[in-house]
């Protein structure tokens, strides 16, 4: 049975305090202010003096909960104010509602703020972040979302400019879309130790940007995935940054090997810890062998054609493989884990044929430690020989997150599951062949007591009776997701299930994805 429910602390109680505060006194600006030219005048007054009494009350480490906690609660704000507007109701009072409840969220404009994500904001909040990006100037993380989305970038630079010139703290920034060289010169100067730069999409950024981001002596990681830097800039930045271990996906990164080989031959060693390609060829993995020895991630779209697979396992300290397009068998990824199997952790497989009960066999023999494992849009078969082999050791003893999004049998489910004693996360996608007694012989040899978070997609022939059964067997389960897309139960007795879960006081949460707005 899942873990009760725990009294909430009292930091918790006295930030969702002042969250209901922030609504009381948000409902008697509403009273005070009815017209918009008091609103021009007043609303700002009212707004600094609430982020001063904010920003001396509660204590910096709690503002990053804090921010979570407002943004919630105005955006529930906004939806009760479009709910009760109607076609009798006055224009002007309801804009006046929706501004000052959307500029409340500037009450956490601090300096305390350590993360701010913009992907993660309600839209309507974001325009005075934008404005006002200067005031959070302790950030570390900070993501701008895709502001323009390239359409504007002229326009937006200042906000940039304004914003991010008193940002000192900054370890991690992402730009995508709208970064200029200009705003790369003002972070050179104000952040200079940044390690992480996203500038994706952004076209203004060229070859002569590469001298900028040499200045970011800490660089380790950037991502320039659609911008207008050429092989020449890459290798450039590839060849004078010091730290740098993560280019991003590029697709050209194989001829980028080949470019820098003839170009600079003498050059033998890079610290790139990461190969990410849809195009590759055999001279390419032979360079990535001998250039970049330290590479743990590798992700390729094969083509037979082009690329021989088997030369990774001249990567001594491969850790994470992807995999797309190819053969099990013919492609003899059996024979790349039986040499580079004990050292993975993380095996990603899409598009993968040949995948049966052999190979799953091969999978958990040959790597023993693997943490992570993703099975997308793959056709497992029950057996493509006559022998099937018998695991030595339990099949997937160390396995922690399973993604299954393949077509297969119960059999193929069973033998992943069975034995994964540590197994924290399942996905299930719509494919998955799921139903009631799958469950039971999993949990009559596995009771998946570490299991965190369970998330069938789609099911025709799972019932309410297994949500039951993971409920009371499963001591850490705190996540149930999906139940909504499991078509032989009825709403109401997922309603029942609630209940059930609300008078035990059980720590598990059901409510679907696209309520929480996660996915």
């Amino acid at each position: 049975m899942p873990k009760l429910c725990q009294p909430a602390t009292l930091e918790d109680l006295a930030l969702k305090g002042c969250v209901k505060y922030l609504r009381v006194v948000g409902q008697q600006i509403v009273e005070v202010l009815n017209e918009s030219l008091t609103i021009e005048t007043q609303l700002p007054v009212y707004i600094d003096m609430l982020n001063l009494l904010f920003d001396m009350n509660v204590p910096c480490y709690l503002f990053d909960k804090l921010k979570t906690l407002v943004f919630e609660e105005i955006e529930q704000m906004v939806k009760e104010i479009k709910k009760n507007i109607d076609a009798r109701s006055n224009p002007t009072k309801f804009l006046t509602r929706t501004r000052i409840a959307v500029q409340l969220a500037e009450v956490v404009m601090s300096r305390h703020l350590r993360v701010l994500r913009f992907d993660k904001m309600p839209k309507t909040i974001r325009q005075p972040f934008y404005i006002n990006l200067n005031r959070c100037s302790g950030l570390v993380v900070l993501d701008m979302g895709s502001m323009s989305g390239g359409w504007k970038t002229e326009d937006v630079e200042h906000f940039y400019l304004n914003g991010l010139n008193t940002m000192t703290n900054l370890r991690s920034v992402t730009l995508a879309y709208d970064c200029t060289d200009n705003i790369l010169d003002m972070l050179a100067m104000t952040a200079p130790l940044i390690s992480h730069i996203d500038v994706s999409n952004s076209k203004l950024i060229t070859d002569l940007s590469v001298d900028r981001l040499l200045r970011f002596k800490h660089l380790q990681s950037v991502q320039l995935h659609r911008t207008s830097v050429t092989m020449e800039g890459y290798s450039y930045l590839l060849l004078y940054s010091e730290h740098l271990a993560d280019l991003g996906k590029y697709d050209d990164i194989g001829r980028l090997l080949e470019y820098m080989d003839q170009l600079n031959p003498q050059k033998t060693r890079f610290k790139l810890r990461k190969f990410l390609t849809t195009y590759a060829t055999s001279k390419h993995l032979q360079l990535l062998c001998e250039k970049c020895p330290e590479i743990d991630t590798v992700s390729i779209f094969h083509n037979k054609l082009l690329v021989d697979l088997t030369l990774l396992v001249g990567l001594n300290n491969l850790t994470t493989l992807k995999l797309l397009s190819c053969d099990f068998f013919g492609d003899r990824i059996r024979d790349i884990l039986k040499i580079k199997g004990c050292n993975l952790t993380h095996l990603h497989l899409e598009h993968v044929d040949e995948i049966d009960l052999n190979a799953l066999t091969y999978i958990s023999q040959y790597c023993p430690d693997l943490k992570i494992l993703s099975l997308y849009n793959c056709q497992l078969l029950d057996s493509t020989s006559v022998y099937i082999r018998k695991p030595t050791i339990p099949p997937f003893m160390n396995l922690e997150r399973l993604t299954f999004a393949a077509q297969g049998s119960r059999k193929h489910l069973e033998f992943l599951l069975r034995d994964a004693y540590r197994i924290k996360y399942i996905s299930l996608g719509t494919q998955s062949p799921t139903c009631d007694q799958l469950f039971s012989n999993i949990l009559g040899c596995n009771p998946l007591q570490y299991l965190e978070e369970m998330r069938i997609v789609h099911s025709d022939e799972v019932t309410i009776t297994t949500a039951y059964k993971l409920a009371n067997n499963c001591p850490n389960l705190k996540y149930l997701k999906e139940l909504e897309g499991w078509t032989s139960v009825k709403e109401s007795e997922i309603e029942a299930f609630k209940l059930y879960i609300k008078t035990r006081n059980l720590d598990l949460d059901i409510t679907p994805w696209r309520k929480v707005g996660m996915e």
